[in-house]
């Protein structure tokens, strides 16, 4: 099963295929929305490390459809709690991000291409590990 290529921006090839192989290792017949969470199990408020990413996709038909990709960093202190740092939500497409705010997916494009080519070197790396959950 493919997934839909975002037409409002253009998002890397590899973004694409990640996702496919991703979806291609789990048996996904039977549901509609699948949830990937990457994470380095060695990141954490004090040391730094690779930021938790979480896509999820949902069924459309025949293929996938991106729903969101957040990126999510610690704040805070002196009790640093995870947060949201960049949040594209593309069904409703408009894009947060913690320095800026909201705006339109579309006003944003060169800066979330960037977000995801880093992520999929990331990934590339090796340094997440992937849990999966379906629905």
């Amino acid at each position: 099963m493919n997934i839909h290529r975002e037409t409002t921006i253009q998002l890397p090839e590899p973004f694409y295929e990640l996702l496919e192989r991703q979806l291609a290792a789990i048996n996904i017949q039977e549901f509609n929305i699948v949830t990937f969470n990457f994470h380095d199990p060695d990141y954490s408020a004090e040391e730094g490390g690779y930021h938790p990413v979480e896509i999820n996709l949902y069924r459309h038909g025949d293929s996938w459809q991106l729903n969101y990709f957040t990126d999510f960093a610690y704040c805070g202190g002196p009790f640093p709690e995870l947060e949201k740092e960049m949040d594209v939500q593309f069904r409703q497409q408009e894009v947060y991000n913690s320095f800026f705010g909201r705006c339109y997916l579309s006003h944003a494009d060169h800066l979330i291409r960037q977000f995801i080519e880093n992520f999929c070197s990331y990934v590339d790396m090796e340094v997440y590990r992937v849990q999966v959950s379906v629905d």
